[in-house]
């Protein structure tokens, strides 16, 4: 399992947090209906940036 935004529907600069779950080469989204600034999420990391309780919450 791996946690995602979608960058590509950026609104108000914020992206929505997807799951993606894989089995047996098989993807499935799953949306969290989470939404975060595109700015304060670490892709490598798959998570929030920083310490502010939004960004603790959603991790």
């Amino acid at each position: 399992m791996s946690f995602r935004v979608n960058a590509t529907r950026i609104k108000n600069n914020q992206v929505s947090v997807l799951a993606r779950v894989t089995v047996n080469g098989k993807r499935a989204n799953i949306s969290l209906q989470q939404k975060v600034i595109l700015s304060e999420w670490n892709s490598n990391k798959g998570r929030a940036k920083g310490n502010k309780q939004e960004s603790r919450l959603l991790n």
